[in-house]
């Protein structure tokens, strides 16, 4: 897979991204969720739950960052980008349509990983194949 700029600065946007949205549910879920319109008890597991699903952020953040300067791990890289973020917006439309409506601040994430989940695949596509 070639690593163009373009190419980098994709996995670096993504990378980051997930990394800073990921440790701040970390360090603090409540106010990270509260900033989405969610009241999330202080119930010990409910935490725990919301503290896991951000320390796989965090990771796969890095995975996606490190794809940008190591060109082994590149290809896998912008393959779990499109995974992750397309796949977080065909789960939460699944929601909507079994559930309803989660609310505005939520729809405006949906529309963000499904434009994160085209931009890495975007990526995946345009760069898989040149020499």
């Amino acid at each position: 897979m070639k690593n163009s700029k373009v190419l980098k600065g994709i996995l670096i946007f993504l990378g980051f991204f997930l990394i800073i949205i990921g440790s701040w549910r970390l360090i603090d879920p409540v106010t990270a969720f509260e900033s989405l319109g969610l009241i999330l008890s202080e119930d010990v597991g409910l935490l725990n739950e919301a503290r896991g699903a951000a320390g796989a952020m965090v990771g796969l953040g890095f995975l996606i960052l490190f794809g940008a300067f190591k060109k082994k791990i590149t290809f896998t890289s912008t393959l779990v980008a499109t995974v992750f973020f397309l796949g977080f917006g065909i789960a939460r439309v699944i929601g909507i349509i079994l559930d309803g409506n989660p609310g505005d601040a939520l729809l405006k994430g949906i529309i963000s990983e499904f434009a994160f989940g085209f931009l890495a695949l975007f990526a995946l596509i345009k760069y898989r194949y040149r020499k």
